[in-house]
């Protein structure tokens, strides 16, 4: 039988896998905060992914790859929107 996936279970879930988790992503980037954030979001999407998939296998290791993801994407980002203001100031100047 399938568990129901409600907000009971992805909190049990984020009990026991959030701080091996967090502690994967800080050694990633170095960033606490940034770690934190991409953690959240990764739960989040668990919240709608799960109730219509069901649980992975894994549910530890969907969180991790899925904030690694999210936070690689806001790195490029960040980086992105650098390099634009870079050149914004170029040719600013």
């Amino acid at each position: 039988m399938t568990e129901v996936v409600d907000e009971a279970v992805v909190g049990r879930i984020f009990c026991t896998e959030s701080g091996r988790s967090l502690a994967a992503l800080v050694g990633f980037c170095g960033d606490i905060d940034l770690a934190e954030d991409a953690l959240q979001e990764a739960f989040a999407v668990a919240m709608v992914k799960w109730r219509q998939d069901g649980l992975p296998p894994n549910p530890g290791g969907w969180i991790t790859t899925t904030a690694r993801k999210r936070l690689i994407d806001r790195l490029r980002r960040d980086a992105r929107g650098r390099e634009l203001l870079g050149k914004v100031a170029v040719l600013a100047a």
